[in-house]
């Protein structure tokens, strides 16, 4: 009998834990994770030919909320919601620079639009601060995309300032990755779209 009480303490220890790993089995239900990313939005020229701006992109900043991997969404007023099981496939803040760097490629006509990730050895024409200052699904369904950005010149001389605050798109359903992504790439494509004309802006006569 005295040999055999540690045998029942073991006992004692791991049946709490095998019926804790059935209850978790069985109500786990779909737990696989799911990644997303911002692609490129198709958009046509604003110029006619490649012969675009040399722009450098020096910073692209977002709410520091934002850079966690778990996507967020509003659930009220001045909450958020981050899900644990749809997740951003890599760094937000660098996916959203990449993603504006080919959108103003493709909408300047330019081959020469760098990023600190992507440096070129050109002197820029223009150069480009852009600060992200809310980026997600609100609790009317629709994204809200407030964002502030700077154009200087190739010595860095502030030519401009401008803002956009874009919240009049698609409704969507709470818990609809899918579809919420899908509206947060059309929202950032617009975004994309008022850089690219507040660049070509500075270069009319």
């Amino acid at each position: 009998m005295i040999r055999s009480a540690p045998r029942v303490r073991r006992a004692r220890l791991v049946a709490p834990l095998v019926l804790l790993g059935l209850l978790s089995g069985c109500a786990g239900g779909d737990v696989a994770i799911r990644y997303y990313v911002i692609d490129p939005v198709p958009g046509g020229a604003l110029v006619a030919d490649h012969s675009g701006p040399a722009v450098a992109i020096l910073d692209l900043t977002i709410p520091q909320y934002l850079e966690r991997f778990n996507i967020a969404t509003r659930s009220g007023e001045n909450r958020l919601v981050f899900s644990e099981t749809r997740q951003w496939g890599g760094n937000l803040r660098k996916n959203l620079m990449r993603t504006m760097a080919r959108n103003l490629s493709e909408l300047l006509a330019s081959t020469d639009i760098s990023t600190p990730l992507n440096r070129s050895a050109s002197r820029p024409d223009y150069r480009l601060q852009i600060n992200i200052e809310q980026f997600e699904r609100g609790t009317d369904g629709r994204i809200r995309l407030a964002a502030r950005w700077q154009i200087s010149d190739g010595d860095g001389k502030a030519l401009a300032m401008h803002s956009a605050d874009l919240h009049d798109g698609d409704v969507t359903a709470d818990g609809d990755y899918d579809a919420i992504v899908a509206a947060m790439q059309q929202q950032y494509g617009r975004l994309c779209h008022a850089v690219a004309e507040s660049i070509q802006a500075l270069q009319q006569p």
